[in-house]
């Protein structure tokens, strides 16, 4: 099995209640597949990593491609196509190879490609000094405006409800940034399933000013990183930046687990001002851990006219959710917002 904790037993149990069956394959990934109307789909995500972290050469990229094909090969059914997340940087992948070997640029993303690692190395001070100044500060002054934050771990007797006053924020926040999200019952069994022995290790952080929840973030360790998975902040006493000590303390937890290596799990691609998130741009990069671009999902097409269907069907499923939608629901914001402002 290879590194990625989206490849764990603990990650393939949770999809398959939710609707996804899962196999592991003999080169070790596991292959999440299912049916969406006529076609099927299977799914390898972050696989083929290397263990230990070597990180694989540009001509790894054939030797995938003849794996994907065997993997197939061994699932129950016929796919139409094969989708795998690239779990290597940019600088590991060749691109012309890839497309040689019959791979394709997915028409959505399912993971983020880009993201933020922070090393866990040197003591505290040493954390912090390589973080920018805005952020050390923020940190400090959401301890002396007396936020507090506190740590429930997947076995704590509280976590259940604690778990349940997160969702309500998160709900809020799904709201507020237009994101999708499941229904509490899918991060209740991320919880239940976090208990077993073999589980990855959980933490819920969650951040009070006096009787205010301001905050949470769902944290998970494996093989020595931490990924932060989940988070959701409140609409109230935002001035606190209670979100800066959140991921400062989960970083604090994670390295005195033993961990080396934070994965704040998920960036825009670059520091543009005009990019919808680029303030969580701003908010990760500034705990000082370096950037990583992957080259995102790669299509293996097994049935050519299939496969191509159900891509392009995608594609415009995309562009209006993650564009037209968007674009709608700000501008019907605005509107509402003008009106509003008529009328007072």
């Amino acid at each position: 099995m290879t590194g990625s904790l989206l490849q764990t037993a603990w990650w393939g149990e949770l999809k398959e209640e939710f609707g996804w069956s899962v196999t592991a394959v003999s080169g070790g990934e596991r292959v999440f597949c299912r049916s969406l109307g006529p076609f099927r789909l299977g799914y390898i995500p972050f696989g083929f990593s290397r263990p230990g972290g070597d990180l694989p050469g540009p001509e790894a990229t054939d030797g995938v491609v003849r794996s994907m094909r065997a993997a197939a090969r061994e699932l129950p059914g016929r796919l139409d196509l094969l989708r795998w997340d690239v779990p290597w940087g940019v600088d590991h992948f060749d691109r012309e190879a890839a497309l040689a070997a019959g791979l394709r640029p997915a028409p959505v993303r399912v993971q983020p490609p880009d993201t933020v690692v922070v090393s866990l190395g040197g003591d505290e001070e040493t954390l912090l000094s390589r973080m920018k100044s805005k952020t050390r500060y923020n940190i400090r002054l959401a301890r002396r405006r007396g936020v507090t934050i506190e740590a429930f771990p997947a076995d704590d007797p509280r976590a259940d409800r604690e778990l349940a006053l997160w969702y309500r924020l998160y709900q809020d926040t799904a709201r507020r940034d237009r994101i999708t999200i499941h229904p509490l019952r899918y991060y209740q069994r991320v919880l239940e399933l976090s208990r077993r022995e073999d589980a990855p290790l959980l933490t819920l952080y969650q951040a009070r000013h006096e009787e205010d929840l301001l905050g949470g973030i769902v944290v998970v360790s494996w093989e020595g990183t931490s990924t932060y998975l989940y988070g959701a902040g409140a609409d109230i006493k935002r001035n606190l930046m209670a979100s800066y000590l959140l991921q400062w303390e989960a970083l604090r937890g994670a390295r005195a687990r033993g961990d080396g290596a934070y994965d704040l799990f998920g960036i825009p691609p670059s520091d543009d001002p005009a990019h919808p998130m680029h303030g969580l741009y701003r908010f990760k990069t500034g705990f000082g851990g370096e950037i990583l671009h992957r080259p995102g999902c790669w299509d293996l097409p097994l049935r050519r006219g299939r496969a191509w269907c159900y891509r392009g069907a995608e594609g415009v499923r995309g562009w209006y959710y993650q564009s037209l939608r968007k674009s709608l629901a700000g501008s019907l914001g605005r509107i509402g917002t003008a009106l509003g402002r008529g009328s007072a």
